[in-house]
């Protein structure tokens, strides 16, 4: 991966500052209200500091590669509350752990009376860390896409029958697709394929009734699928058009494309432009 939230320097920055002012607010919480040494609330800001950064890059990686968003808002709600309610678990487990580990029975005792403040604390600290995540997964995304349009100049400018008037391959476009599961060899007619989606340096194809993971890189598929009938709607999707019920603006800068099966991709902005060139919307 070339673009992370994390390898930015002032984005870094601002992020470690942030698990420091975590761990500064744990300290300053429960300042006076625990009967613990000064020394036993510093290690408990700095381990929930620590906790903080190694669960944020987690959850980071999770938004950015899991569909969360679900069929509709509840489903959205249902999904970020679990999520939500997860990585505090994670954070308080990882936390006390480190106490434990590290002060005295007595002063673990006392700092466990702090756990239902550290359970609101946590809710208001990963809600507007998932919101924060979000966001930088959308500006990458975006510059992603902004890449990929620069290696193409101006082809969102040209019609669609010159955008998708490439010559056939040697081998000619693909009819069918093997995929060897076990001992078995499944033979996917291409007709059948609902959609392609990238999972690292595999690709998972989504049929009707099932899906498979084939070795292979999307940019093979690219090529080697009917372009009129196959389109790269973003890094991680390749859509048969057919396939396509509905189209709708979703999170400003994506589309989001809804299938008959009932399946939902996401579609940057130059996936959209050439699939409205090809559908003529």
């Amino acid at each position: 991966m070339q673009h992370s939230a994390f390898q930015n320097i002032p984005r870094f920055l601002l992020f470690s500052g942030s698990c420091l002012l975590i761990g500064l607010a744990v300290v300053v919480s429960q300042s006076g209200l625990v009967p613990v040494s000064f020394g036993a609330l510093v290690l408990d800001g700095l381990f929930s500091a620590l906790a903080f950064g190694l669960i944020s890059i987690l959850l980071w990686y999770v938004i950015r590669f899991a569909s969360l968003n679900g069929n509709d808002n509840i489903q959205k709600l249902v999904n970020y509350t679990a999520l939500v309610i997860l990585v505090n678990l994670i954070w308080l487990g990882l936390d006390y752990l480190f106490i434990y580990i590290c002060v005295s029975e007595a002063n673990f005792s006392a700092l466990m009376k702090s756990v239902p403040m550290k359970i609101i604390l946590g809710i208001l600290i990963y809600t507007m860390a998932i919101r924060i995540l979000n966001g930088f997964t959308a500006k990458e995304d975006s510059t992603e896409d902004e890449l990929e349009e620069e290696k193409k100049p101006d082809s969102h400018k040209l019609g669609v029958e010159e955008v998708y008037a490439n010559p056939v391959p040697k081998v000619g476009w693909l009819q069918k697709i093997t995929v060897k599961v076990g001992q078995k060899i499944h033979v996917i007619a291409v007709t059948d394929i609902l959609f392609l989606q990238a999972e690292g340096d595999y690709v998972k194809i989504f049929t009707a009734s099932n899906h498979y993971i084939k070795e292979q890189t999307m940019k093979y598929f690219e090529e080697n699928l009917l372009n009129l009938k196959f389109i790269r709607i973003h890094r991680s999707f390749i859509v048969n058009v057919d396939a396509i019920s509905r189209i709708e603006l979703y999170e400003k800068q994506y589309y989001r494309i809804t299938l008959h099966s009932g399946h939902q991709l996401k579609a940057s902005t130059t996936g959209y432009r050439l699939l409205k060139n090809l559908l003529q919307l």
